[in-house]
């Protein structure tokens, strides 16, 4: 007896970082989302050998994000809840996104601008040590090295500084992710 029911799918691919696809893949999982076996996408033969549901890792650029592909059952219960829900899910997801690139790019523009004006007076040296003037050159070469290792340490202080500010933001984007992936395992379950 063969027993082939029809089932319909919808299908939904996003791109992360390598580091959070095991988190994306747990977050989805609880709206119905099953991610595509890569060996789905090609032709399959008679005989089949069990390969675990992986999702597909497609590379897209050399930044180390990530493409995932999902599917899910189109004839789902409770549809318009689930996807106001996982619309909050992705919201919040995208939110600590946002605050881990800003934090990021402040440390950055921290040690950058320090850097910069450290290069800036090595410059002047150089300036110096070309116009005979071998105290000014010395002066500004010493300030230009030390503008080079205060960039450095103040990218350690900001990254700090900006982590004890961030991470009670990105905890509460953390709880609302998770409760409504709570609220749509309970709606299919």
């Amino acid at each position: 007896m063969n027993n082939n029911t029809f089932v319909a799918y919808e299908y939904k691919n996003i791109t992360v970082k390598r580091d959070s696809v095991a988190f994306y893949t747990d977050c989805l999982s609880n709206f119905g989302w099953v991610p595509v076996d890569e060996h789905e996408q090609t032709f399959q033969p008679t005989v089949t050998i069990a390969v675990p549901s992986v999702p597909v890792l497609t590379s897209t650029d050399e930044n180390d994000r990530v493409s995932l592909k999902f599917k899910r059952d189109r004839c789902i219960g409770s549809e318009p809840e689930l996807n106001k829900l996982e619309r909050q899910c992705e919201e919040a997801l995208a939110s600590i996104g946002k605050l881990e690139r800003k934090s990021s790019a402040y440390t950055m523009g921290v040690s950058l601008g320090t850097g910069l004006i450290g290069t800036a007076l090595l410059g002047i040296a150089v300036y110096g040590f070309i116009s005979s003037n071998i105290v000014l050159g010395v002066i500004f070469s010493v300030l230009g090295i030390a503008g080079w290792g205060v960039g450095f340490f103040s990218n350690l202080k900001a990254r700090r500084k900006k982590a004890t500010k961030t991470e009670p933001l990105i905890q509460e984007q953390l709880y609302i992710a998770y409760s409504a992936c709570e609220q749509a395992h309970a709606f299919l379950a």
